[in-house]
């Protein structure tokens, strides 16, 4: 568990300083460890083959709970449209997600 932690928290600088790419790397990571603990056969093949499929279109990706969905992180906007189309050939539900923050301003709270 203090691995998964240590990843939180090495995403949470990624955040803070906008790096999108350590920050796919972090979640590559993120869903390596996952799989290292829990195997292929508790994580499912359905799990996996999303994974997968992100993967393709050269993006990071992660099940961001228990199971059924992945987030991913896409740096290419062709490539996205490429993958959104991939995933709703293969029965998926594709969203595009864009961070919001009110603010304005990135990685300040009440523990900063």
């Amino acid at each position: 568990m203090k691995s998964f932690a240590g990843l939180t928290d090495q995403a949470r600088v990624a955040l803070q300083g906008m790096d999108w790419s350590r920050l796919a790397q972090l979640m590559d990571e993120n869903f390596a460890l996952r799989l290292s603990v829990y195997t292929e056969d508790c994580l499912g093949p359905g799990n996996l083959k999303m994974v997968q499929l992100a993967r393709q279109f050269g993006s990071a990706a992660k099940l961001p709970g228990s199971g059924g969905a992945v987030v991913g992180l896409c740096l290419d906007q062709v490539r996205l449209v490429e993958m959104r189309r991939a995933f709703q050939e293969a029965g998926c539900v594709f969203c595009v997600i864009v961070p919001y923050n009110p603010s304005g301003t990135i990685g300040t709270n009440s523990q900063d």
